[in-house]
């Protein structure tokens, strides 16, 4: 072998191309269990307004704010997740009357609400402010659904 060709295969390998072994798959985004939450958010909504249809001026934009929030996270996470991820995303059937509806959504929104401090606190400066904007959004639909 000669000296350039055996420079050339420590360089190499010093790269890690002739690793045979594939990368580990990065972890998934701190933010992960924040888009699930939203998620889970949006289905809950949808299962109330189908329980209740008279809850639709009351609830549709609370529940169209879920869905902003889940593309907004979406945009900022590394790795994306997948867009078949939460697809599926459904809650139980509702049952019961609209106070009652209203009740555990609220419960629902209170959990929420706290995941989403937890998150801010936790997450990067840069992504603090949307983590933020979405604790309060929730703390508001809380208030909201009194």
């Amino acid at each position: 072998m000669t000296a350039t060709a055996a420079a050339a295969v420590t360089a190499l390998a010093g790269c890690d191309l002739l690793d045979p072994t594939p990368d580990a798959p990065p972890p998934p985004d701190a933010l992960m269990g924040l888009l699930a939450g939203t998620h889970a958010l949006v289905a809950a909504y949808d299962a109330a307004l189908a329980a209740d249809t008279t809850l639709t001026p009351l609830l549709t934009p609370l529940r169209e704010t879920h869905r902003a929030h889940a593309a907004a996270l979406d945009a900022i996470m590394s790795p994306r997740p997948s867009p078949s991820a939460f697809t599926a995303a459904t809650a139980a059937p509702v049952t019961g009357d609209r106070k009652a509806i209203l009740k555990s959504l609220r419960t629902t929104e209170v959990s929420a609400a706290k995941q989403a401090v937890e998150a801010c606190v936790a997450t990067t400066p840069a992504r603090a402010v949307l983590v933020g904007e979405i604790a309060a959004a929730r703390a508001t639909h809380v208030e909201v659904l009194v």
